[in-house]
């Protein structure tokens, strides 16, 4: 008699099968995406020739460092390309969700917390799912940085504040958004995680000038500043071109979003829709961004507050909280960039779990499924979903999360100094 474990191993496997069979259609389906930016960057790095050239048509913007772990490409005849970055995704996929469902077990433990964790995949699916997936189609470097502050979470979670340091340093080597961690751990008294954080970070922008230099001589790093961050301004957002354009609805990056909001769409560079609510320009805007720029700061500052009786669970909370000020201050975030949010979502998800009455995180986290999964193009059509994707609905659902990883962190801690009164 077959046994009802062999049973439940055999609908498994053909389960999981049947998943790799449908990713492996989507991957290839999306053509070669990204990939050919970082793969040609590499290619030109090993030989010293400029990497950062605005004339090309999808342009390379990251920082040199990022082009290293694209050395295994080099070589390898293009046409096998995809297949290895897309056996790298799935192990690095399977990689996060195994770490994830580890801490779960610490933070909903027994046998009567199984149908908490149940609900907990099953709402961090339907919420991030659009975003996992979106690393799939670009095919950028996302998973990378998805990996890398991951593990940076889940370091601070374990209170192992120097492999935070490492974790976040090479995050802030790969892209330059990272490096709002610097001051956060600052803020928080960790300074030899602080100082980790800009010792490797710093090793790791030298170490493609010393493997390969330049061939016009200089620094990689200065090269990548001086070709775009130099352009980059509070006003209105970055335009590049080969990298950013202005007006994009495909940026969700907070300054972006109040630029479309603000300004008359240009019928050259625009794509036919309109999202225009009030007119700002000039001083007017620029304030505008600062302003709401510096509510993020003050929200990152206020979730990362030195507290008492800090758990695992909120020191990954916080963590999140300055992926969410990440996200919302970089002068370009696309929507695989958005992968990463599975940190404060996961940590949203788990407040509600452990405490049903929670209201107000449950609101947020249905105003996130209603704006963000419910408005993807699947189902509602491309047309409708690229407008509400240019009135900046992800950059909303991001501060939102921001917002709702705030309150929940400081209404445990207000209950804690109530109960100690």
């Amino acid at each position: 008699m077959v046994s009802r474990h062999l049973v439940k191993r055999v609908f498994f496997v053909l389960g999981l099968c049947f998943v790799v069979a449908l990713s492996v259609g989507y991957f290839y389906s999306k053509g070669g995406g990204e990939l050919p930016v970082y793969t040609t960057a590499i290619e030109r790095m090993v030989i010293g020739e400029e990497i950062y050239r605005r004339e090309d048509t999808k342009a390379f913007t990251y920082p040199p460092f990022a082009a290293i772990p694209f050395i295994p490409f080099l070589g390898l005849p293009k046409d096998f390309h995809p297949a290895l970055w897309y056996v790298i995704n799935i192990c690095s996929f399977i990689y996060v969700f195994r770490r994830l469902n580890s801490l779960l077990l610490e933070w909903l433990p027994g046998e009567q917390n199984k149908r908490g964790r149940m609900l907990f995949w099953v709402l961090l699916i339907v919420l991030v799912g659009r975003y996992l997936s979106s690393v799939f189609e670009t095919k950028a470097n996302d998973i990378i940085i998805l990996i890398l502050m991951f593990e940076s979470a889940r370091m601070a979670a374990l209170e192992r504040d120097n492999l935070l340091g490492l974790w976040t340093g090479l995050g802030a080597a790969f892209k330059a958004t990272p490096w709002l961690f610097l001051p956060v751990l600052i803020w928080q008294k960790k300074f030899f995680a602080a100082l980790i954080l800009f010792t490797v970070a710093l090793a790791a922008h030298l170490l493609p000038d010393i493997l390969f230099p330049r061939a016009l001589g200089g620094s990689w790093t200065l090269s990548w500043y001086y070709t775009f961050l130099n352009s980059i301004s509070l006003d209105k957002p970055v335009d590049v071109a080969g990298a950013w354009t202005s007006w994009n609805h495909l940026n969700q990056s907070l300054t972006a979003t109040l630029y479309r909001l603000s300004t008359p769409i240009d019928p050259v560079k625009g794509i036919g829709i309109s999202t225009h609510l009030w007119s700002l320009e000039g001083r007017q805007l620029l304030l505008l961004n600062i302003v709401a720029q510096l509510l993020v700061i003050f929200l990152v500052i206020l979730a990362n507050k030195p507290i008492s009786n800090v758990t695992g669970l909120k020191r990954f909370g916080q963590v999140g909280a300055v992926l969410c000020g990440m996200l919302l201050l970089s002068p370009m975030s696309s929507k695989s960039h958005f992968a990463i949010l599975i940190v404060p979502i996961s940590f949203c998800i788990l407040e509600l779990i452990r405490d049903r009455r929670k209201v107000i995180i449950g609101t947020q986290l249905g105003i996130i499924f209603f704006v963000s999964t419910l408005t993807t193009k699947d189902i509602i059509g491309r047309q409708l979903g690229n407008e509400i994707l240019a009135l900046g609905s992800v950059t909303w659902i991001t501060l939102i999360t921001l917002i709702a990883t705030t309150y929940a962190l400081h209404r445990n801690q207000d209950i804690i100094a109530t109960r100690c009164k």
